[in-house]
């Protein structure tokens, strides 16, 4: 498992927003393109980057913000938020992003989606951002049931997906250990985890589910804990690693 660091753009800000709610900014850092750079340093292996802009309000005004982050940061970034057309896919591919994170796309049928999926391949990672077992989208704004989408995530063989509980995104609640268990064990998805990991303790249990489900895991995405240092970036690493 590796950690990604989570950088949430609002406003051309950092922020961390509690279950993705603007009412809910806990945190803003001015600059970051700094931060990218910083957790570079740090030694993080890949970065996740998130346009709340687009998300939230379907606007582009982060857009040249991203491509700087990108091409000012040496390590791959996945870059999500506002990903509604094939366009915006290409244009931030076209930045060097590692890969870019897709949600709004999975309303969409299936022969749509398998003709994404084969025009951008492992370029694309679908984003499965649950509640109460359905599935946000367009924001969180709208849902899908968790079972439509499972059905053709699993038909167009995507091995990978991001697993957001966005109940406790941003929250430092904790991860939901039941929840995660129960995604590992009625898929075959590798699972790239986010939403309220807070703690060492937290990063420990993940370690014993990949343990558990045969390497399942491959990373965990992590932002309001890391920022506020309540998880040392090198300490974390330590304990995924060994």
């Amino acid at each position: 498992m590796i950690i990604l660091p989570a950088i949430d753009l609002f406003q051309r800000k950092v922020v961390r927003m509690e279950r993705g709610e603007e009412k809910s900014i806990i945190l803003q850092i001015d600059n970051p393109c700094d931060l990218a750079l910083f957790w570079y340093k740090k030694g993080a292996k890949a970065l996740h980057l998130v346009d709340l802009e687009g998300a939230i309000r379907g606007e582009e005004t982060n857009v040249d913000l991203i491509e700087r982050i990108i091409k000012n940061t040496p390590i791959p970034i996945e870059v999500g938020g506002g990903i509604r057309s094939i366009e915006k896919i290409q244009k931030i591919l076209s930045f060097g992003a590692w890969r870019v994170i897709i949600s709004s796309f999975l309303k969409e049928d299936l022969s749509f989606l398998k003709n994404l999926k084969e025009k951008f391949q492992e370029k694309i990672i679908p984003s499965i951002d649950w509640k109460n077992r359905k599935i946000s989208i367009k924001g969180w704004k709208e849902e899908i049931p968790w079972e439509e989408i499972k059905v053709k995530l699993e038909h167009l063989d995507f091995k990978e997906i991001i697993f957001t509980d966005i109940s406790r995104d941003g929250t430092l609640k904790g991860i939901d250990k039941d929840l995660i268990s129960f995604i590992l064990e009625n898929t075959s998805f590798y699972l790239w985890i986010a939403g309220g990991i807070s703690s060492l303790e937290d990063l420990i249990k993940l370690k014993e589910l990949n343990i558990k489900y045969n390497n399942r895991i491959k990373g965990v995405i992590i932002g309001r804990a890391l920022l506020e240092g309540r998880i040392d970036f090198k300490e974390a690493e330590r304990i995924l690693l060994c």
